[in-house]
């Protein structure tokens, strides 16, 4: 008998009593309607509701913010494929606004030298480790493209024509030293040819050479194409003197260009297939 009064067990069941108990007497003084039971079930459980309805609220809140998340990341994923649309249609325009700029150089190409034959041709090529800025073009024989041809880009000169195949060539800048263009400054009407060396090749210049030692030509002069050798019309432009330097094998002197056009840059071009002066020689523009 002493052992079952002092156990657990028989605790908690006077436990249990007492709360009934106060219960009861709680809901004597408070005339509560409900039983004593369901008071005392009552405020045992109101923490466990609480706890629960706090739980359940958490769990939609979590829900909502799980779908807001969702959503927010389609809208992302959406908004990342309008981006993309909208790179790609810029990406077209600039190719097309270049292209426009090139046909509208040709057109005023053809407007000054009607008998000029142009076809227009992409760069699909470049050596990087050609010191000279070689490339090449995706049009060949095929498209009546031949070696010697020169190469523009508007007014000006890029290079000329090396070697051809059926449906690409390769072409040569004016800044290897191996292409050498009959030419005369604009002002002075001195006249020389142009080449280069691997150091001004590097810097982005040619030079003109072969110039006397009283020469006129100043910085800032244009030096053009004079036709002479009928490989390349007259009068387009190779750039403009930004210096003027001894020669180092002889008395003359070498006035140093910067061309029109930067080569490295250049995307598409346009090959003079044929114009009226071809492979005629004319006579030295100094003897005008």
């Amino acid at each position: 008998m002493q052992q079952l009064l002092k156990s657990k067990r028989f605790k908690a069941f006077l436990c249990i009593i007492a709360a009934l108990l106060i219960g009861v007497i709680l809901a004597a003084v408070t005339n509560s309607k409900s039983s004593p039971a369901g008071s005392v079930f009552g405020t045992v459980m109101q923490p466990i509701q609480k706890l629960s309805a706090l739980v359940s609220e958490k769990m939609a809140g979590f829900n909502m913010k799980f779908q807001s998340s969702s959503r927010y990341i389609e809208e992302i994923d959406e908004l990342k494929k309008q981006v993309e649309a909208y790179e790609n249609e810029l990406v077209d325009y600039e190719q097309t606004k270049k292209k426009l700029n090139s046909y509208s150089k040709m057109l005023e190409i053809k407007e000054e030298n009607p008998d000029y034959k142009l076809c227009p041709a992409n760069i699909i090529g470049k050596d990087s480790l050609d010191a000279f800025y070689s490339f090449v073009i995706d049009k060949g024989s095929s498209d009546g493209i031949s070696v010697n041809d020169p190469v523009v880009y508007g007014s000006y000169v890029v290079g000329v024509v090396h070697s051809v195949k059926a449906t690409y060539s390769v072409v040569w800048t004016v800044l290897n030293p191996k292409v050498n263009i009959s030419a005369i400054e604009t002002r002075t009407r001195e006249s020389g040819y142009t080449t280069t060396t691997a150091e001004l090749s590097l810097s982005g210049k040619c030079m003109l050479s072969g110039l006397d030692k009283d020469t006129q030509i100043s910085i800032g002069g244009i030096v053009c194409t004079s036709g002479v050798g009928g490989i390349y019309p007259k009068g387009l432009i190779i750039g403009k003197t930004v210096d003027i330097a001894d020669n180092k094998y002889d008395i003359s002197l070498n006035a140093v260009i910067e061309p029109g056009v930067d080569v490295t840059e250049l995307e598409d071009v346009f090959v003079i297939t044929d114009f009226k002066e071809q492979g005629v020689s004319g006579p030295d523009e100094n003897d005008e």
